[in-house]
């Protein structure tokens, strides 16, 4: 048998090779440095502004909680609320002065005990009942008919009611990294003009029925402000004779709230929450009631 076989070659050249060649060319370290540097000024340019960003958000939150812990405080003092009791968590005291700077009674939440003189904020029957203190209030009536007024200045310092949970602590350990604000509330009496023509017999404007009506208005209508300022930084409580001195540093911003109450502005004291014998019941406390008109008091 015979057998043919085959020979193949096999080409090891492989395919040709490009006498073409691509030139790729980089970056160069002068054009490497400007790109550096337009790059470093924009990140400077922006964390620049970025402190700027960051107060303006602080500034609206901060303008948030005023908005609504101001609505929330005013309905309180125009409706006169008794059972206020949540509002012990915030309100950590309340100081009423005259306008010669002498303290007339003081509210504190914490440390009752050490101040034998200082009224309870154990519920919101104390609360509501000092910050509706008037801004006029009648302490004596001369035999001439003179009357003497006393200028009250009330001022709380509060705690942020509303906003993050995470910033309202309970802890008194860790209060002080609460928002805090100073509220300010001045009632007066709306006092209507009771000009008008005179009549044709020169009737005196004393004995016309305008004054009677502004009289009685001013009985039965007030003009309810509350100023907020915030932010508290600093806070001490301290003093000697029973009564606290407390002190604070107050920021520079601040929001007014205001509105008109009718109805009679209703005086009383710390009784059932007292013993009737309890001389902290001489600091009156006042509430609003729509319900019941008083008579002119002049």
């Amino acid at each position: 048998m015979h057998i043919q076989s085959r020979h193949f070659s096999i080409d090891h050249r492989g395919p040709a090779r490009s006498s073409r060649r691509c030139d790729a060319s980089g970056f160069t370290m002068v054009e490497v440095a400007l790109s550096i540097a337009i790059v470093a000024f924009a990140m400077v340019a922006i964390i620049g502004i970025m402190p700027t960003g960051f107060e303006a958000q602080r500034l609206n939150r901060e303008e948030t909680i005023i908005n609504q812990d101001g609505t929330y405080l005013m309905e309180a003092i125009r409706g006169g609320a008794l059972e206020l009791d949540s509002l012990t968590n915030f309100v950590d005291s309340i100081v009423i002065s005259n306008h010669t700077g002498n303290i007339r009674s003081v509210g504190i939440s914490e440390g009752v005990n050490r101040f034998r003189r200082a009224v309870p904020l154990v519920n919101g029957h104390f609360i509501i009942g000092m910050l509706s203190t008037p801004h006029l209030e009648v302490v004596d009536v001369r035999r001439n008919g003179a009357i003497i007024y006393s200028t009250n200045e009330v001022a709380a310092l509060v705690r942020a009611m509303s906003g993050s949970a995470g910033e309202r602590f309970q802890d008194p350990d860790f209060q002080e990294n609460s928002f805090s604000y100073l509220l300010s509330s001045k009632i007066v009496p709306y006092q209507a003009s009771p000009t008008g023509p005179f009549a044709a017999n020169s009737t005196t404007l004393t004995s016309t029925n305008r004054v009677a009506l502004s009289a009685n208005i001013a009985s039965n209508l007030f003009d309810v402000q509350l100023k907020f300022r915030w932010p508290v930084t600093k806070v001490q409580t301290a003093g000697s004779g029973g009564v606290p001195n407390i002190q604070y540093r107050v920021g520079k911003n601040e929001m007014v709230f205001r509105s008109l109450v009718s109805g009679s502005l209703i005086p009383t004291n710390g009784v059932p929450f007292l013993s009737v014998r309890d001389p902290r019941n001489d600091v009156p406390l006042y509430y609003f009631n729509d319900k019941d008109y008083t008579p002119p008091a002049l």
